[in-house]
């Protein structure tokens, strides 16, 4: 007699799917593990390349953060403020060899030089080479010194500023508009207006007023 089947379940009818021959359930402990697996590469996020304990991002933030201090402070030495380091002793003893101090580079786009400024400018005998001086008379205005009294428009000058006595003595000369005459606080010892030919600063190379000394620490202050 022939087998009865009439009682082996049918995968085709019940639903189920049929496994192949070559299948085998894997142990319990084998299942989690490829679990977790799963579950892991599912959760893990996007590769992010680190350095030295900084991300990439952060490092090209920090790279961004520096290139923009630097344009900023190029920008402001070439528009607004700029350093300068005193090389001689003619300003003594109001600034002192060694001094640096600071410039408004804007001063004179909103106002004109005035008697008593303080200004740093290019050497109109050397354009490579930089100085400092007190602007004693503008443009427009006659000076003359006799034994050491300057005199603006023949009216005697009050510099409480000068360092010691000077008893040295300069023609009567009219500076010309557009241009200013300047002088070194030690009189004593400062290459200005007076040694030069023409005796005038163009304003034109004035690169800007000096406002203050920010080193040494023993020196800062504003210039009056």
């Amino acid at each position: 007699m022939g087998e009865d089947h009439s009682n082996t379940p049918d995968s085709s009818k019940s639903g189920m799917r049929s496994l192949p021959p070559s299948y085998s359930t894997p142990p319990p402990g084998r299942r989690n593990k490829l679990t977790q697996r799963k579950k892991k590469k599912a959760k893990k996020p996007g590769t992010q390349l680190v350095i030295a304990g900084v991300s990439i991002a952060s490092l090209l933030e920090y790279i961004g953060i520096f290139a923009g201090a630097i344009v900023i402070a190029f920008v402001a030495q070439a528009f607004l403020i700029k350093p300068f380091q005193i090389p001689s002793e003619s300003m003594v003893p109001t600034i002192d060899p060694g001094d640096r101090i600071l410039i408004n580079r804007l001063s004179y786009r909103f106002g004109p030089v005035q008697r008593g400024d303080i200004i740093v400018f290019k050497s109109p005998m050397n354009p490579d080479v930089d100085f400092v001086k007190r602007v004693i008379a503008v443009g427009g205005e006659t000076i003359e010194v006799k034994r050491g009294t300057v005199l603006v428009n023949g009216e005697p000058q009050v510099e409480n500023y000068l360092n010691g006595a000077d008893i040295s003595n300069f023609p009567l000369t009219s500076i010309p508009e557009g241009n200013v005459f300047v002088m070194g606080d030690n009189r004593g010892d400062s290459g200005d207006a007076r040694f030069w030919n023409p005796h005038w600063l163009p304003e034109e190379n004035i690169l800007g007023k000096a406002f203050a000394t920010y080193w040494p620490p023993g020196r800062i202050g504003t210039f009056n």
